[in-house]
């Protein structure tokens, strides 16, 4: 038994107890309503929701037995949900949105014009074209996904402006050399920033640490009593590790900015170019520091 036929027998075993009733009704008119629910079911199982869609509005008429219109207008509802809507936009040769396009989808025309409103489509693939009065077209392929609403298909005809046959051939161009990889430039200033900033950290570190240690042996052994001069010594250590990690920062700064200013490209007339004082060559698997002393 095919698929269709046991759709059609189960919906006449449903529908058999209003025919009891009201024998008269149980003619041509309830034929085509139940044929309508039946076609609708087998449009809506190959993806033509919108054929679907006319054939469930067809059987959920008040004329259709009570049973049969109930069940298509939850059948349509379904179908309507899962039913792809899209818009469209067209663009002129300048990139701007133009209205004066034919609209066709799989060669059927659907629009004479571009419009504001959303029209319902199958879910699946298609080809969207846009026709403009003197002929010329642009059309793409869309993949449009179930329940997807409200989708809108831009298509350019800016790839369609026609390509001048006198137009002189552009002269060929000279292979340019390739540019040198241009090595990091590490100013002196940067260097002796750097040495600062190193120094101010060892110089913080050590007192830091003296100074916490000095304090932990205070607190072992004589606090809260201890000696005012013992207590001046660490606040000395304390002072001098601040001292170092100013020193550090702006040593660390100082190295920084210099090397932004030495690397990054001026404008105006290029000056002359000289070896830098120091440079650092960063290579592939090399590191090679050289310069002038």
């Amino acid at each position: 038994m095919t698929r269709r036929r046991a759709r059609a027998l189960l919906l006449a075993g449903c529908f058999s107890g209003a025919w009891l009733l009201a024998p008269a009704v149980a003619s041509a008119g309830t034929k085509e309503c139940i044929a309508a629910a039946d076609d609708g079911q087998k449009l809506r199982d190959e993806g033509k929701l919108t054929a679907a869609r006319d054939r469930f509005i067809a059987c959920s008429a008040k004329a259709c037995p009570g049973a049969v219109a109930k069940q298509c207008s939850t059948w349509l509802v379904e179908a309507e949900k899962d039913m792809p809507s899209i818009a469209f936009r067209a663009l002129d040769v300048q990139g701007k949105e133009t209205l004066d396009v034919k609209v066709s989808i799989d060669g059927a025309q659907v629009a004479t014009a571009i419009e504001a409103r959303a029209i319902p489509a199958d879910p699946g693939e298609h080809v969207v074209k846009f026709e403009r009065a003197d002929g010329v077209s642009v059309e793409d392929k869309v993949l449009l996904r179930p329940g997807e609403k409200n989708r809108i298909i831009e298509l350019s005809f800016q790839q369609k402006m026609p390509v001048s046959t006198t137009a002189k051939p552009a002269a060929p161009v000279a292979p340019q050399p390739p540019e040198e990889s241009q090595a990091l430039r590490v100013p002196l200033v940067a260097w002796i920033g750097l040495g600062v900033g190193v120094a101010g950290g060892v110089m913080t570190a050590a007192f830091a640490v003296s100074a916490n240690s000095d304090e932990s042996h205070l607190r072992a052994t004589c606090a809260p009593r201890c000696d005012r001069a013992d207590k001046s010594a660490i606040d000395t250590k304390v002072a001098l590790a601040n001292v170092g990690l100013g020193l550090g920062v702006v040593g660390l700064g100082v190295a920084v900015v210099t090397t932004i200013l030495a690397n990054s490209g001026g404008g105006g007339k290029p000056a002359k170019k000289e070896p830098p004082p120091v440079a650092l060559d960063v290579g592939t698997g090399s590191l090679l520091l050289r310069g002038l002393f």
